[in-house]
């Protein structure tokens, strides 16, 4: 019984782990008050979730750098989705910040900051990069100016086409060029 407790809690343990290493498919309310499922963001393509609230202004330097991402990017199908997580009685003053940034991405309010804490988030801004399945690929915490050169690597990286190798054992094309032309004599019974 013993030994059943704890395999038990070994599987318990490895599906929370997995956890933390995908998005959940869970909805969130835009700022016209519809739900909308995470999931949908990432079909495509990668993706990039910015966690965020009003009182964070590294997370607003942040969103800046993260829009233009979002509009270089965007029809190779990578998206930026910005999830923000003040309380619903801030919710007009996120609407009016929102609607004056006029943001090409996204925005997403998770008031309970409940994916926030699912994935691990305790500081903001926080970054998640995830594939097109979902499977998360790198984290991050804070921002400075420059950060972004970091995550558009990462975002190239992830949008990248793999090489198609067709044989591993080509042979090369050899080409063969005389050392030396040789001379050419006009015949003399033709003159």
């Amino acid at each position: 019984m013993k030994r059943f407790s704890i395999i038990s809690l070994l599987v318990l343990m490895a599906i929370g782990w997995a956890g933390k290493n995908h998005l959940p498919n869970m909805k969130f309310k835009d700022l016209k008050n519809k739900k909308q499922s995470l999931s949908q963001y990432y079909s495509d393509g990668p993706i990039l979730l910015n966690f965020w609230n009003l009182a964070c202004e590294p997370c607003k330097k942040e969103m800046k750098e993260l829009d233009k991402l979002h509009l270089k990017y965007e029809k190779q199908g990578f998206d930026v989705v910005s999830i923000n997580i003040d309380n619903t009685r801030s919710m007009s003053k996120v609407k009016s910040y929102v609607n004056s940034q006029k943001y090409a991405f996204p925005v997403l309010s998770d008031p309970r900051a409940e994916l926030f804490r699912k994935m691990g988030g305790k500081v903001m801004p926080f970054v998640i990069i995830a594939d097109s399945t979902g499977e998360i690929k790198s984290r991050h915490v804070g921002y400075n100016p420059g950060d972004e050169k970091e995550l558009e690597k990462e975002i190239l990286h992830l949008l990248a086409v793999p090489e198609i190798k067709t044989d591993t054992l080509q042979t090369g094309l050899e080409i063969s060029i005389p050392e030396k032309t040789p001379d050419i004599k006009s015949d003399p019974t033709t003159e």
